[in-house]
């Protein structure tokens, strides 16, 4: 039996909609992954120091509870946090130089990539 398909415009449109939500969806689990993950550094290499500058156990548990709070919370005061806010503020008062941290990524783009396609 043949089915005549007079236009598939619409069939399309609905087809490419949804490949497009569906690659947002992985984009988006991807960025959440990379902020998480990126955290999780951040915070590991701040209490690594600690460890080298003879900084208490109990002094970097607590460092690691008040950065698990700010990172829970979404505002302060009723204002909203804004991570750029706080290092703009941080340079200014405590004369950081936030633009010399770069980190060293071990795995390269081709590796990125291939992890990437395995799911």
């Amino acid at each position: 039996m043949k089915v005549q398909v007079k236009n598939c415009t619409e069939c399309r449109k609905r087809i490419h909609a949804e490949e497009q939500e569906a690659y947002l969806k992985k984009q988006y689990a991807y960025l959440h992954d990379g902020i998480n993950t990126m955290a999780k550094m951040s915070a590991a290499v701040a209490m690594a120091v600690m460890v080298k500058r003879g900084r208490t156990k109990k002094y970097i548990q607590q460092f690691y509870d008040d950065m698990v709070m700010l990172y829970s919370i979404s505002e302060i005061m009723g204002k909203p946090i804004n991570l750029s806010d706080v290092v703009n503020q941080l340079e200014k008062d405590y004369d950081i130089d936030f633009s010399r941290l770069k980190v060293n990524f071990t795995e390269t783009e081709k590796e990125f990539i291939k992890g990437v396609k395995q799911g």
